[in-house]
């Protein structure tokens, strides 16, 4: 017993370390045409590789050429998570478990998708969405603080909400991260975060677009002016408008540039015509 304990491979903290580093440099630095993050997810294995396979080359070189199969995944928040379940794989496999390429590259391709599904919503579609809109508030207030909550924030995100998956990854293997999905709490969690991002971006939607109607009905003697009419109707009620219309632009696939440019045509001609 005392001898498989001294013959076991394990990856150290510092090994962890430099491959969760290698990975957030490298995923969207090195793209190739036709394998996407392949380089960067070898580049994050190679201190895994070096520790577990120091004398044997030619296992270091099947395992640089197993890695370097298709993959593509969000990188930032949940892919980190995908390198540390394939670090604990290969760890497993150099201390002689009957683990195959093809089961390496099987869990890789299988969480590739759901991952990139998972780490889109919740950091592109709703955390950074609301952590900008806030620093937008701010800095539309003035505050220099603005920047700075900013880039912390985004900062804390995708080095340090990631960090952590990527340990509990590790920790766990392909059998703890099976057990967060057949558990529903992941579901729960996405369901109370999309919520919480709608509630938020509503709110300060409402604070931040501006838009009045300048135009001014006349009845016989008398002037109605078409704002207060709006107003006593609903408070806001063309800017809530505007983003009822830019969202279902967005539904109709249209582009980004595409819409804020119908926007901007939008706001000349109402100008134009006195309507703004």
């Amino acid at each position: 017993m005392s001898e498989e304990l001294e013959n076991e491979k394990s990856l150290t903290n510092s090994d962890l370390n430099k491959s969760f580093w290698l990975w957030c440099c490298m995923a969207q630095a090195t793209y190739s045409f036709e394998r996407l993050q392949a380089p960067g997810f070898v580049a994050a294995m190679i201190p895994a590789i070096e520790r577990l396979y120091p004398d044997d080359e030619e296992a270091r070189k099947a395992a640089l050429k197993r890695h370097m199969e298709f993959f593509n995944t969000e990188p930032w928040l949940t892919g980190p998570g995908v390198v540390g379940i394939t670090l604990s794989m290969e760890e497993e496999r150099a201390n002689g478990l009957p683990i195959e390429d093809e089961d390496i590259n099987g869990v890789k391709t299988g969480l590739m998708g759901p991952m990139a599904g998972i780490g889109d919503t919740l950091r592109q579609g709703t955390l950074i969405p609301i952590i900008g809109s806030i620093a937008i508030t701010l800095g539309l207030a003035g505050n220099f603080i603005a920047p700075i909550f900013y880039m912390v924030l985004t900062l804390a995100l995708n080095h340090g909400v990631s960090y952590v998956f990527f340990k509990k990854a590790y920790q766990k293997g392909k059998e703890g991260i099976s057990e967060i999905f057949q558990s529903g709490q992941l579901e729960k969690f996405m369901t109370f975060a999309t919520l919480v991002g709608a509630t938020t971006i509503g709110g300060l939607a409402a604070t931040t677009v501006k838009a009045q109607t300048s135009a001014v009905l006349l009845l016989g003697d008398n002037k109605l002016v078409i704002q207060k009419l709006l107003d006593n109707i609903l408070v806001n009620l063309i800017p809530l408008l505007i983003i009822f219309f830019t969202v279902w632009l967005f539904r109709k696939k249209m582009s980004a540039s595409k819409i804020l440019v119908v926007l901007i045509a939008l706001g000349v001609l109402g100008v134009l015509f006195g309507i703004f």
